[in-house]
Protein backbone atom coordinates (compact mmCIF):
# COMPACT_ATOMS: atom_id res chain seq x y z
CA UNK A 1 0.00 0.00 0.00
CA UNK A 2 1.46 3.68 -1.04
CA UNK A 3 0.09 6.21 0.91
CA UNK A 4 -1.24 8.16 -1.85
CA UNK A 5 -2.49 5.29 -4.11
CA UNK A 6 -5.34 6.90 -5.94
CA UNK A 7 -4.21 10.30 -5.84
CA UNK A 8 -4.02 12.17 -9.14
CA UNK A 9 -1.51 15.69 -9.63
CA UNK A 10 -0.97 17.76 -12.59
CA UNK A 11 2.47 19.43 -11.99
CA UNK A 12 2.31 22.63 -14.28
CA UNK A 13 5.88 23.62 -12.14
CA UNK A 14 9.39 23.74 -13.84
CA UNK A 15 12.50 23.56 -12.48
CA UNK A 16 13.74 22.93 -8.83
CA UNK A 17 10.94 23.84 -5.85
CA UNK A 18 7.99 23.10 -7.54
CA UNK A 19 8.57 19.84 -9.44
CA UNK A 20 10.35 18.27 -6.20
CA UNK A 21 7.06 19.03 -4.76
CA UNK A 22 5.24 17.36 -7.09
CA UNK A 23 7.59 14.53 -7.07
CA UNK A 24 7.41 14.53 -3.16
CA UNK A 25 3.66 13.14 -4.09
CA UNK A 26 4.96 11.01 -6.76
CA UNK A 27 7.34 9.18 -4.11
CA UNK A 28 3.80 8.54 -1.93
CA UNK A 29 2.20 6.85 -4.77
CA UNK A 30 0.28 9.85 -6.67
CA UNK A 31 -0.24 9.79 -10.29
CA UNK A 32 1.94 13.15 -11.32
CA UNK A 33 1.72 13.99 -14.55
CA UNK A 34 4.03 16.60 -15.60
CA UNK A 35 2.44 19.52 -18.10
CA UNK A 36 5.36 21.07 -20.21
CA UNK A 37 5.44 23.44 -23.22
CA UNK A 38 6.71 22.83 -26.54
CA UNK A 39 10.26 24.07 -25.42
CA UNK A 40 9.81 22.13 -22.37
CA UNK A 41 10.94 22.83 -18.42
CA UNK A 42 14.37 24.88 -18.73
CA UNK A 43 15.49 22.70 -16.08
CA UNK A 44 15.58 19.61 -18.75
CA UNK A 45 18.99 21.38 -19.56
CA UNK A 46 20.74 20.64 -16.14
CA UNK A 47 19.90 17.12 -16.63
CA UNK A 48 20.90 15.43 -12.88
CA UNK A 49 19.09 18.13 -11.53
CA UNK A 50 15.75 17.43 -13.64
CA UNK A 51 15.99 13.92 -12.92
CA UNK A 52 16.65 14.21 -9.62
CA UNK A 53 13.27 15.79 -8.93
CA UNK A 54 11.07 14.65 -11.86
CA UNK A 55 11.23 10.91 -11.31
CA UNK A 56 7.92 8.79 -10.87
CA UNK A 57 6.02 11.30 -13.41
CA UNK A 58 4.41 10.68 -16.72
CA UNK A 59 4.50 13.71 -18.95
CA UNK A 60 2.51 15.69 -21.62
CA UNK A 61 3.39 18.33 -23.83
CA UNK A 62 0.91 20.97 -24.60
CA UNK A 63 0.60 24.81 -25.74
CA UNK A 64 -0.59 26.25 -22.78
CA UNK A 65 -1.39 29.57 -25.25
CA UNK A 66 -2.99 28.30 -27.87
CA UNK A 67 -7.48 28.30 -27.44
CA UNK A 68 -7.35 24.89 -28.10
CA UNK A 69 -5.47 23.76 -25.37
CA UNK A 70 -8.03 24.45 -22.79
CA UNK A 71 -10.58 21.81 -23.09
CA UNK A 72 -7.35 19.42 -22.65
CA UNK A 73 -6.57 20.90 -19.68
CA UNK A 74 -9.97 21.47 -18.14
CA UNK A 75 -10.74 17.77 -18.88
CA UNK A 76 -6.86 16.75 -16.95
CA UNK A 77 -8.52 19.30 -13.72
CA UNK A 78 -11.34 17.65 -13.85
CA UNK A 79 -10.09 14.49 -12.99
CA UNK A 80 -7.22 15.59 -10.40
CA UNK A 81 -7.57 16.18 -6.93
CA UNK A 82 -4.14 18.14 -6.58
CA UNK A 83 -2.43 21.15 -8.96
CA UNK A 84 0.98 22.20 -8.74
CA UNK A 85 2.16 25.34 -9.96
CA UNK A 86 5.36 28.00 -9.38
CA UNK A 87 4.97 30.60 -11.59
CA UNK A 88 5.18 34.35 -10.64
CA UNK A 89 2.45 35.22 -9.08
CA UNK A 90 -0.31 36.57 -11.85
CA UNK A 91 0.97 34.11 -14.77
CA UNK A 92 -1.85 32.00 -13.85
CA UNK A 93 -4.62 34.44 -13.77
CA UNK A 94 -3.65 35.69 -17.17
CA UNK A 95 -4.23 32.51 -18.78
CA UNK A 96 -7.59 31.58 -16.82
CA UNK A 97 -5.58 29.25 -14.55
CA UNK A 98 -5.73 30.37 -11.13
CA UNK A 99 -7.25 29.52 -7.92
CA UNK A 100 -10.38 30.95 -8.87
CA UNK A 101 -11.10 30.09 -12.32
CA UNK A 102 -10.11 26.27 -12.01
CA UNK A 103 -12.44 25.70 -8.70
CA UNK A 104 -15.39 26.23 -11.11
CA UNK A 105 -14.35 23.59 -12.86
CA UNK A 106 -13.57 21.09 -9.60
CA UNK A 107 -14.38 22.64 -6.24
CA UNK A 108 -12.80 19.99 -4.22
CA UNK A 109 -9.57 20.25 -6.20
CA UNK A 110 -6.45 21.03 -3.36
CA UNK A 111 -4.31 24.04 -5.67
CA UNK A 112 -0.75 24.10 -4.11
CA UNK A 113 1.64 27.88 -5.54
CA UNK A 114 5.14 27.07 -5.14
CA UNK A 115 5.86 30.90 -4.92
CA UNK A 116 8.84 33.44 -4.54
CA UNK A 117 7.66 35.38 -1.64
CA UNK A 118 3.52 34.40 -1.36
CA UNK A 119 0.43 36.27 -2.55
CA UNK A 120 0.22 39.07 -1.22
CA UNK A 121 2.19 41.93 0.28
CA UNK A 122 4.82 44.16 -2.01
CA UNK A 123 7.57 41.18 -3.21
CA UNK A 124 4.59 39.24 -4.55
CA UNK A 125 4.50 39.59 -8.29
CA UNK A 126 8.46 39.53 -7.89
CA UNK A 127 10.70 36.79 -9.28
CA UNK A 128 12.06 34.73 -6.14
CA UNK A 129 15.60 32.70 -5.91
CA UNK A 130 16.85 30.62 -4.28
CA UNK A 131 20.07 33.18 -3.91
CA UNK A 132 18.20 35.78 -3.39
CA UNK A 133 16.45 35.03 -0.79
CA UNK A 134 19.42 33.60 1.12
CA UNK A 135 20.19 37.10 1.08
CA UNK A 136 17.47 38.74 1.94
CA UNK A 137 16.25 36.22 4.80
CA UNK A 138 19.51 36.55 6.65
CA UNK A 139 20.68 33.59 5.81
CA UNK A 140 23.77 34.79 4.52
CA UNK A 141 24.92 37.76 6.74
CA UNK A 142 24.27 35.14 9.95
CA UNK A 143 26.59 32.26 8.36
CA UNK A 144 29.36 35.54 7.36
CA UNK A 145 28.96 36.78 10.78
CA UNK A 146 27.31 40.47 11.43
CA UNK A 147 29.71 43.06 10.28
CA UNK A 148 31.54 40.64 8.10
CA UNK A 149 31.47 40.04 4.81
CA UNK A 150 28.03 37.18 3.89
CA UNK A 151 28.86 33.50 2.95
CA UNK A 152 26.91 32.21 0.06
CA UNK A 153 26.00 28.42 0.40
CA UNK A 154 26.04 26.50 -2.39
CA UNK A 155 23.38 24.06 -1.61
CA UNK A 156 19.68 25.64 -2.49
CA UNK A 157 18.50 25.59 0.95
CA UNK A 158 15.57 27.88 0.26
CA UNK A 159 14.47 25.59 -2.47
CA UNK A 160 14.42 22.32 -1.25
CA UNK A 161 12.70 23.40 2.08
CA UNK A 162 9.71 25.43 0.14
CA UNK A 163 8.85 21.82 -2.07
CA UNK A 164 9.00 20.02 1.51
CA UNK A 165 6.34 22.83 3.49
CA UNK A 166 4.03 22.94 -0.59
CA UNK A 167 4.03 18.83 -0.11
CA UNK A 168 2.98 18.97 3.42
CA UNK A 169 0.30 20.95 3.10
CA UNK A 170 -0.99 19.36 0.23
CA UNK A 171 -1.11 15.87 2.09
CA UNK A 172 -2.66 18.14 5.20
CA UNK A 173 -5.40 19.74 2.41
CA UNK A 174 -6.09 16.53 1.47
CA UNK A 175 -7.07 15.26 4.70
CA UNK A 176 -9.11 17.83 5.46
CA UNK A 177 -10.56 17.44 2.44
CA UNK A 178 -11.86 13.63 3.55
CA UNK A 179 -12.24 15.07 6.78
CA UNK A 180 -14.85 17.52 5.81
CA UNK A 181 -17.20 15.62 4.37
CA UNK A 182 -17.59 18.46 1.80
CA UNK A 183 -15.76 17.43 -0.46
CA UNK A 184 -14.01 21.14 -0.08
CA UNK A 185 -10.66 21.77 -2.10
CA UNK A 186 -9.15 25.08 -1.04
CA UNK A 187 -5.21 26.77 -1.98
CA UNK A 188 -2.45 26.08 -0.37
CA UNK A 189 0.64 28.05 -0.60
CA UNK A 190 4.81 27.39 0.34
CA UNK A 191 7.41 30.10 -0.48
CA UNK A 192 11.15 30.19 -0.23
CA UNK A 193 10.28 33.54 2.06
CA UNK A 194 8.39 31.39 4.26
CA UNK A 195 10.48 28.58 4.08
CA UNK A 196 13.70 30.59 4.58
CA UNK A 197 12.46 31.65 8.04
CA UNK A 198 11.39 28.26 8.88
CA UNK A 199 14.97 26.83 8.57
CA UNK A 200 16.11 30.01 10.76
CA UNK A 201 13.36 29.14 13.33
CA UNK A 202 15.67 29.76 16.37
CA UNK A 203 17.45 32.79 15.05
CA UNK A 204 13.57 34.67 14.17
CA UNK A 205 12.78 35.10 18.01
CA UNK A 206 12.50 38.55 19.85
CA UNK A 207 11.16 39.77 23.21
CA UNK A 208 12.40 42.72 25.15
CA UNK A 209 16.30 42.28 26.22
CA UNK A 210 16.90 39.61 24.01
CA UNK A 211 20.66 39.92 23.25
CA UNK A 212 21.42 38.85 19.82
CA UNK A 213 24.07 37.14 18.95
CA UNK A 214 25.77 36.24 15.09
CA UNK A 215 28.54 33.83 15.91
CA UNK A 216 28.90 33.43 11.77
CA UNK A 217 32.05 33.94 10.17
CA UNK A 218 33.61 33.42 6.82
CA UNK A 219 35.72 30.77 7.12
CA UNK A 220 33.72 29.45 10.53
CA UNK A 221 35.24 25.67 11.28
CA UNK A 222 32.90 25.47 14.44
CA UNK A 223 31.50 27.01 17.40
CA UNK A 224 34.33 26.06 19.48
CA UNK A 225 37.78 24.27 19.83
CA UNK A 226 35.31 21.19 20.97
CA UNK A 227 32.56 21.62 18.41
CA UNK A 228 34.52 21.90 15.24
CA UNK A 229 36.29 20.83 12.00
CA UNK A 230 40.22 20.16 12.37
CA UNK A 231 42.03 18.74 9.13
CA UNK A 232 44.06 15.70 9.74
CA UNK A 233 47.45 14.33 8.75
CA UNK A 234 45.96 13.12 4.77
CA UNK A 235 44.54 16.40 4.35
CA UNK A 236 41.00 15.54 5.11
CA UNK A 237 38.64 16.83 7.62
CA UNK A 238 36.98 15.71 10.76
CA UNK A 239 34.06 17.30 12.96
CA UNK A 240 34.27 16.84 16.80
CA UNK A 241 31.72 17.39 18.88
CA UNK A 242 32.91 17.03 22.92
CA UNK A 243 29.64 18.85 24.23
CA UNK A 244 29.46 16.95 27.58
CA UNK A 245 31.84 16.91 30.57
CA UNK A 246 32.95 13.13 30.05
CA UNK A 247 33.80 13.81 26.18
CA UNK A 248 36.16 16.44 27.20
CA UNK A 249 38.57 14.29 29.39
CA UNK A 250 37.92 11.42 26.61
CA UNK A 251 38.93 13.81 24.02
CA UNK A 252 42.12 14.65 25.76
CA UNK A 253 43.33 11.38 26.11
CA UNK A 254 42.61 10.04 22.79
CA UNK A 255 44.91 13.42 21.57
CA UNK A 256 47.53 12.61 23.85
CA UNK A 257 47.10 15.62 25.52
CA UNK A 258 46.15 14.56 29.01
CA UNK A 259 48.39 17.81 30.33
CA UNK A 260 45.17 19.65 28.96
CA UNK A 261 43.18 18.15 31.61
CA UNK A 262 45.03 19.78 34.84
CA UNK A 263 45.45 23.01 32.88
CA UNK A 264 44.16 25.79 34.72
CA UNK A 265 43.28 27.15 31.73
CA UNK A 266 41.07 24.86 31.09
CA UNK A 267 39.85 23.46 33.66
CA UNK A 268 35.88 24.02 33.36
CA UNK A 269 33.66 25.25 30.63
CA UNK A 270 34.04 29.00 31.50
CA UNK A 271 37.64 28.80 31.36
CA UNK A 272 37.23 26.79 27.97
CA UNK A 273 35.57 29.22 26.42
CA UNK A 274 37.46 32.53 27.74
CA UNK A 275 40.55 30.58 25.89
CA UNK A 276 39.05 28.95 23.30
CA UNK A 277 41.00 29.83 20.53
CA UNK A 278 44.40 28.75 22.18
CA UNK A 279 42.66 25.48 22.49
CA UNK A 280 41.80 25.36 18.97
CA UNK A 281 45.92 26.01 17.64
CA UNK A 282 46.59 23.30 20.37
CA UNK A 283 44.02 20.77 18.95
CA UNK A 284 45.46 21.70 14.80
CA UNK A 285 48.11 20.41 15.56
CA UNK A 286 47.43 17.44 17.15
CA UNK A 287 45.23 16.21 14.92
CA UNK A 288 47.77 16.82 11.98
CA UNK A 289 49.32 13.34 14.07
CA UNK A 290 47.02 11.00 12.47
CA UNK A 291 45.08 10.49 9.36
CA UNK A 292 41.37 10.69 9.56
CA UNK A 293 40.23 7.51 9.76
CA UNK A 294 42.31 6.61 12.79
CA UNK A 295 41.19 9.61 14.23
CA UNK A 296 37.41 8.72 13.61
CA UNK A 297 38.24 5.36 14.72
CA UNK A 298 40.29 5.91 18.42
CA UNK A 299 37.78 9.26 19.43
CA UNK A 300 34.19 6.61 18.38
CA UNK A 301 35.54 3.83 20.56
CA UNK A 302 36.23 6.49 23.25
CA UNK A 303 32.49 7.82 23.23
CA UNK A 304 33.70 11.61 21.13
CA UNK A 305 30.98 12.42 18.69
CA UNK A 306 32.85 12.41 15.63
CA UNK A 307 32.49 12.49 11.59
CA UNK A 308 34.36 11.95 8.72
CA UNK A 309 33.83 15.00 6.04
CA UNK A 310 32.94 13.06 3.45
CA UNK A 311 31.80 14.05 -0.37
CA UNK A 312 29.15 12.99 -2.36
CA UNK A 313 30.56 9.71 -4.16
CA UNK A 314 31.37 8.87 -0.64
CA UNK A 315 27.77 9.60 1.06
CA UNK A 316 26.26 7.91 -1.89
CA UNK A 317 28.02 5.02 -1.08
CA UNK A 318 28.24 4.96 2.24
CA UNK A 319 27.16 1.35 3.82
CA UNK A 320 25.05 3.18 6.65
CA UNK A 321 22.90 4.68 3.96
CA UNK A 322 22.01 1.43 1.92
CA UNK A 323 21.02 -0.22 5.36
CA UNK A 324 18.32 2.62 5.34
CA UNK A 325 17.61 2.70 2.05
CA UNK A 326 18.39 6.20 2.13
CA UNK A 327 19.18 5.81 -2.08
CA UNK A 328 17.72 3.76 -4.94
CA UNK A 329 18.73 2.93 -8.47
CA UNK A 330 17.08 3.56 -11.81
CA UNK A 331 17.18 2.86 -14.93
CA UNK A 332 17.16 6.39 -17.03
CA UNK A 333 16.89 6.17 -20.61
CA UNK A 334 19.83 8.41 -21.13
CA UNK A 335 22.38 8.08 -17.93
CA UNK A 336 21.34 4.05 -17.43
CA UNK A 337 21.40 3.07 -14.10
CA UNK A 338 20.89 6.19 -11.63
CA UNK A 339 21.73 6.19 -8.30
CA UNK A 340 19.38 9.08 -6.46
CA UNK A 341 17.68 9.30 -3.08
CA UNK A 342 15.55 6.91 -1.77
CA UNK A 343 11.84 8.30 -0.83
CA UNK A 344 11.86 9.65 2.34
CA UNK A 345 9.96 8.95 4.95
CA UNK A 346 9.70 5.07 5.64
CA UNK A 347 6.74 3.37 7.07
CA UNK A 348 6.06 -0.17 9.08
CA UNK A 349 2.44 -0.27 7.09
CA UNK A 350 3.10 0.97 3.91
CA UNK A 351 5.84 2.11 1.81
CA UNK A 352 6.90 4.76 -1.14
CA UNK A 353 7.47 3.96 -4.85
CA UNK A 354 8.96 4.93 -7.50
CA UNK A 355 7.53 3.69 -10.63
CA UNK A 356 9.91 5.20 -13.08
CA UNK A 357 12.70 7.41 -14.25
CA UNK A 358 11.97 11.06 -15.38
CA UNK A 359 9.75 10.93 -18.58
CA UNK A 360 10.83 12.76 -22.18
CA UNK A 361 9.47 15.43 -22.84
CA UNK A 362 5.96 14.78 -24.13
CA UNK A 363 7.10 11.35 -23.33
CA UNK A 364 3.14 10.35 -22.16
CA UNK A 365 0.94 12.31 -24.20
CA UNK A 366 -0.91 10.31 -25.98
CA UNK A 367 -1.25 7.73 -23.21
CA UNK A 368 -2.85 10.75 -21.36
CA UNK A 369 -4.80 11.97 -23.85
CA UNK A 370 -6.57 8.63 -24.49
CA UNK A 371 -7.54 8.51 -21.13
CA UNK A 372 -9.33 11.78 -21.26
CA UNK A 373 -11.06 9.92 -24.08
CA UNK A 374 -9.51 11.25 -27.05
CA UNK A 375 -9.56 9.02 -30.27
CA UNK A 376 -6.41 8.38 -32.95
CA UNK A 377 -7.71 11.09 -34.92
CA UNK A 378 -8.33 13.36 -32.72
CA UNK A 379 -4.92 13.23 -31.40
CA UNK A 380 -3.11 13.55 -34.89
CA UNK A 381 -5.62 16.44 -35.48
CA UNK A 382 -3.74 18.41 -32.35
CA UNK A 383 -0.57 16.93 -33.30
CA UNK A 384 -0.73 18.41 -36.61
CA UNK A 385 -1.92 21.61 -35.20
CA UNK A 386 1.04 22.06 -32.90
CA UNK A 387 -1.26 21.86 -29.89
CA UNK A 388 0.58 18.79 -28.44
CA UNK A 389 3.85 17.19 -28.68
CA UNK A 390 4.84 13.65 -28.53
CA UNK A 391 8.47 14.37 -28.52
CA UNK A 392 11.59 13.35 -27.04
CA UNK A 393 13.85 16.43 -27.29
CA UNK A 394 12.65 20.23 -26.63
CA UNK A 395 10.41 21.67 -29.90
CA UNK A 396 10.95 25.31 -31.21
CA UNK A 397 7.66 27.10 -30.53
CA UNK A 398 5.51 27.41 -33.83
Amino acid sequence: MHPLEGIKVLDFSTMLNGPYTAMLLSDMGADVIKVEPPDGDSWRAVGGGFIACNRGKRAICVDLKKEEAKPIIFSMIERSDVLVENARWGVWHRLGLDYESVIKIKPDLIYVSVLGHGSSGPLSKTAGYDPLLQSRSGESVSQGGLGKPPVFHAIPLNDLATPMLGAWGAVLALLARVRSGKGKGQHVESSLTNASIALQSGTFIDYPGLERKYPGDTGLKGLSASHRLYETQDKRWIFIMAYQPEHWSSLCQVLGQETLLSDPRFENEPDRKKNDQTLVEIFIEAFKGKPAAEWVSALSQAGVPVALGQSAEEVIRDPHCDANNYFAQIQDPDFGPVRLPGVGPQFSGMSGIIRRAAPKLGHHTEEILKELGYTEEQINTLKNNRIIFQADRPIDRA
